[in-house]
């Protein structure tokens, strides 16, 4: 009987894990402090000679009446207290989205979110007709770095215009493996933007270094020694470690000597709700625990020390502020002001209209929300609207909307959000700017940072009230994010119970019924995955992600046919996505069609280059066409981009066996078992490269070893069955062998 061909890495996963691993801890740098006389820390009298270095530190998630420079007396927030303390405090600064790539896109660009276009997490790309900090400074001569905390600000979404080097080197994992992640701790952000500062040229141009912190972000668990400090408090805890890594950043400017002419800027893009008004989280609503966040300045010799600014502000006002506190004024439009003048003078700022939105509750099939501020009134368009008196209320726990008197305000409010809309029209989209193609490793890393990711890339108009008002929906929300939290640890059938209740209280989300329907595909319960899918194909039949998910499962059921089709019709709604094209390479090469499929493979890396799972396929159609050389190139791209991935180890095993060199096989199939212990066919691949190279002895061992931990599982019975006879015949041949010749 010859010894058959190594089991192939097939193209198996479709789906990432959403896993997220938190990180270990490095201690911080000791924060340098001088304390001068009673008054405190104090900026200097005048700035360092030369232009203006701009250091902008965001902290995501972070409300401001957690830190104690705003009045927390249980906050270990040192450095954030240290630069209030040196520069302004704004008691009153607001977010215009509490998303994180829609603020982030707004604060670096003074444009407000129907202006950027980007609405939510995952969708879009910054248009390259907008103007930011970075392309402003980096046209000014600046030296310009980015170090971002998490993948929803990957430089897909197009924030990395204008930054010569833009660090989102976010872990990726291709193959599903639960080391999955979507984020990275504070303090290996920090380490590679000290790194990028203290490079020798750092002194030679003036830099604007951007750096995210994205600790403070559900689910929390703040590394030690911060979470046994803050017992019972672990937001608090995450906020204290974002806070010593912020501290890190002051020291380096002080031992650098650059603090004197190096404006700092920190930030949150935006708050935290904790359960007030019944929201855990952000995104859904438009209340104060998500909108109000701090805002920072030190500005030597411009901006006097422990200033506190009263005047509401918006966070679109901090790009055009910051290019005038480093004397490079903003040229062109925005919807923000500089109110760098009125910081330098000591005075309050002219009064404004603050805007805000969310879009985000929209993909679940509710109205999106609007808001306008005008001092201490806030209004509230939803399809029950809400006003509120934020100087007598400021728990806006009482709707004033509803009488008489208030009812023409809220009108009037409603009126200028109309003439605001008509007079702020998007920028334009081009080809080069279109927007971001989401897939399923982008979604999936979304919802591993606790985000519902968009399905659909499709525009979202301002205003748009269809659905249910979010403020009536926000306890199913809130089970949601209970049965994520519940997933995320394990707890999967509860969680699957609470998904299959959301889907009997709300049929028509397309969130829950989607989330249902991945849990139970996740699981094995094909079944009832694939019903889900086809309703979800029927009710959006222009939806690629739907067709995406009904082919995806279908294929993994065995109904090729039917999956071929339904992925044909993604490929066909959404022909930018490569997740599309490498899902229906798949499909066509289980069909027997490996020239169709190698250029689906093909058409996938050129739209997403880090694509590591197409790389593997198609390392596995070049390896079937004996295009040996290729197949290599492929294989080693993909482990180069994923070196966690089991699956492409195998394949370059394999492709050692056939090359007729099993001895090098043996490290890549050792390596793809360390990964993936649970990938039984490297066991019998492993066997069969002992084979080859006349162990008999340890590839009985190894067959033995695939047998026991495969068992009686059936999607093994051929392997099973293989192995046994290749078992018995090494046997029978050991058997009839002197002693001297067995090995």
């Amino acid at each position: 009987m010859a010894v058959p061909t190594p089991l192939p890495s097939g193209p198996r996963a479709f789906c990432l894990s959403r896993s997220k691993g938190r990180r270990g801890w490095a201690a911080a740098a000791p924060l340098l402090l001088a304390l001068l006389g009673g008054a405190g820390c104090r900026a200097k009298d005048a700035p360092d000679a030369g232009p203006r270095n701009l250091l902008l530190i965001t902290l995501d998630t972070v409300r401001a009446d957690h830190l104690g420079s705003y009045g927390y007396a249980a906050a270990e927030t040192p450095a954030l207290d240290r630069l209030a303390r040196e520069g302004a405090r704004f008691a009153q600064a607001s977010s215009p989205v509490p998303l994180t790539l829609p603020a982030h896109s707004s604060l670096l660009s003074g444009l407000l979110p129907p202006r950027h276009g980007l609405r939510n997490n995952g969708a879009g790309r910054f248009p390259a007709a907008g103007a930011t900090l970075a392309t402003v400074l980096g046209a000014a001569g600046y030296r310009t770095g980015a170090f971002v905390g998490a993948f929803v600000l990957d430089h897909r979404f197009g924030l990395d215009r204008g930054f010569e080097v833009y660090d989102d080197d976010v872990r990726r994992e291709a193959g599903g493996g639960p080391a999955q992640d979507a984020e990275r701790p504070g303090n290996e952000v920090v380490d590679r933007a000290l790194a990028w500062l203290e490079r020798s040229d750092a002194r030679g141009r003036p830099f604007f270094l951007w750096v995210h912190l994205y600790d403070a972000h559900a689910p929390y668990a703040p590394p030690a020694p911060y979470g046994d400090r803050h017992p019972g408090r672990p937001y608090d805890g995450e906020i204290a470690f974002a806070d010593a890594q912020v501290g890190r950043l002051l020291a380096a400017l002080d031992r650098l000597g650059l603090d004197g002419r190096t404006v700092v800027a920190a930030a949150a893009d935006h708050g935290e709700s904790l359960g007030e008004h019944g929201e855990l989280t952000h995104g859904l609503l438009l209340y104060e625990p998500t909108l109000h966040v701090p805002l920072l300045l030190r500005a030597p010799g411009t901006i006097a020390a422990g200033r506190v600014v009263h005047t509401p502000v918006s966070l679109v006002d901090l790009a055009p502020t910051l290019a005038g506190l480093v004397g490079q004024p903003w040229k062109s439009g925005t919807d923000g002001r500089d109110l760098s003048p009125a910081l330098a003078h000591g005075e309050e700022p002219g009064e404004a209209d603050l805007y805000a939105e969310t879009q985000y509750p929209r993909l679940f099939g509710w109205s999106g929300l609007t808001a306008l501020r005008r001092r201490d009134r806030k209004y509230i368009r939803a399809p029950r609207p809400e006003l509120y008196d934020l100087r007598r209320d400021p728990g806006e726990s009482a709707n004033l909307a509803a009488g008489q008197a208030a009812g023409a305000e809220a009108r009037r409010f409603d009126a200028r959000l109309s003439a605001l809309s008509a007079s702020s029209p998007p920028l334009p989209q081009t080809p080069a700017t279109a927007p971001a193609s989401d897939d399923a490793e982008a979604r999936a890393r979304l919802e591993s940072l606790g985000y519902a990711a968009p399905r659909s890339s499709a525009p979202l108009a301002t205003g748009d009230l269809a659905g249910a008002d979010p403020k009536d929906r926000v306890a199913l929300f809130r089970r949601f994010e209970e049965a994520n939290t519940a997933l995320r640890e394990g707890k999967v059938g509860a969680a699957t119970a609470e998904l299959e209740s959301l889907v009997a209280a709300d049929p028509g989300n397309p969130v829950f019924r989607g989330k249902l329907a991945e849990t139970w595909r996740e699981r094995g319960g094909l079944a009832k995955a694939i019903p889900l899918y086809r309703q979800a194909a029927a009710a959006a039949p222009a939806d690629s992600e739907a067709w995406y998910n009904l082919g995806v499962a279908l294929e993994e059921a065995g109904q090729s046919a039917e999956a071929r089709r339904a992925l044909a019709e993604a490929v066909r709604l959404d022909p930018a996505r490569p997740e599309v094209h490498n899902a229906y390479g798949i499909a066509l090469l289980h069909d027997g069609s490996p020239d169709p499929a190698l250029a689906e493979f093909e058409r996938a890396i050129a739209l997403d280059g880090r694509n590591a799972r197409a790389f593997n396929n198609l390392g596995n159609v070049l390896r079937g066409r004996h295009r040996l050389a290729e197949a290599e190139t492929a294989y080693r791209r993909a482990t180069a981009l994923a070196p966690r991935y089991a699956e492409a180890w195998n394949g370059l095993g394999t492709l050692e066996v056939e090359r007729d060199r099993p001895a090098e096989a043996l490290p890549c199939f050792d390596r793809a078992l360390a990964l993936a212990p649970e990938y039984h066919e490297v066991r019998l691949n492993r066997a069969i490269a002992y084979e080859l190279m006349g162990n008999t002895r340890a590839a009985a061992a190894s067959y033995r070893d695939f047998l026991a931990a495969a068992g009686q599982n059936p999607e093994f019975g051929a392997q099973r069955r293989a192995a046994q006879q290749l078992l018995a015949r090494l046997t029978h041949r050991e058997a009839g062998l002197a002693p001297e010749e067995r090995r």
